[in-house]
């Protein structure tokens, strides 16, 4: 099991520094000296996805983040990002954010669709990988440092399961791209919304003003219930959450216990 871990582990850093690059599935295993056949079914078991859509998903979560960010012209990323034309690689960022990359230019903030994964926990006890998708947020250090003590949201889709069962895995993908719009419409400009699981959502705010945290899940709910259009089906999405107030005292951010108490939050949401 330890073994498959440091696998996960090395496929995760190789994928992370080499995102810009037109890298595949082989590249990875070869990079591993593994077989592509056991990547690919343990990182399937580990993370519900495949090693190419983590790819594709992450490579344009980056391409997103550069739109946002730079002033480079959307062509000059695609190239980054392995593409060799405009059309290619806006057919792909469409079907990962639902619009143009020039859409996204003009209307988006929020790049965080696929954030890096963290590697799988293991429960040395059963000696079986955890359950549950995490995404790191390791990166982000500093800001949860200087944001320790401010409200914060917490938010999860409602029904993705059923979703996935009743209209398959590309309407829960099309519900999960509603909630982050939904969510960031609902933020500040400079609050922070970050994806930490499958379909759970935080929002880091500037304040520690409980009614600002409040005013942001208020928002993001008077749309529950509102429908999303999926080939043909009418699909009704809603979300859970709550705000809440961080520990006032002066500690150092540890990122493991914020993301255990961030899923604490979202199970306590679950019980109300």
């Amino acid at each position: 099991m330890a073994d498959n871990r440091e696998m996960l582990l090395g496929a995760l850093e190789f994928i992370e520094n080499n995102i810009a690059g037109n890298i595949t599935v082989d590249d990875v295993a070869e990079h591993l000296y593994v077989s592509v056949s056991g990547l690919q079914k343990t990182f399937k078991y580990v993370f519900h996805t495949s090693v190419k859509e983590y790819i594709i998903r992450r490579r344009f979560s980056c391409a997103a983040q550069d739109l946002v960010q730079s002033q480079d012209n959307v062509l000059d990323i695609a190239l980054k990002y392995g593409y060799s034309s405009h059309e290619s690689f806006t057919r792909g960022f469409k079907k990962v954010w639902g619009i143009t990359p020039v859409e996204f230019r003009k209307h988006r903030h929020f790049t965080g669709h696929t954030p890096k994964l963290a590697p799988p926990e293991i429960n040395e006890s059963e000696d079986v990988f955890m359950s549950g998708i995490r995404y790191s947020i390791d990166q982000l250090y500093d800001v949860l440092q200087e944001r320790k003590n401010n409200a914060y949201v917490c938010a999860d889709l409602v029904g993705l399961m059923h979703i996935n069962d009743t209209y398959g895995r590309k309407a829960g993908d099309a519900a999960i791209l509603e909630i982050m719009k939904r969510l960031e419409e609902a933020c500040g400009e400079n609050d922070l919304l970050l994806r930490i699981g499958g379909d759970e959502f935080v929002v880091f705010t500037t304040t520690e003003d409980i009614a600002y945290a409040n005013a942001i899940i208020d928002k993001a709910f008077k749309k529950n219930g509102e429908t999303i259009n999926v080939e043909g089906a009418q699909i009704p999405v809603s979300i859970h959450g709550g705000a809440f107030s961080s520990p006032k005292k002066d500690y150092h951010v540890n990122v493991d216990e914020v993301f255990s108490m961030l899923k604490d939050n979202i199970d306590t949401i679950h019980k109300q």
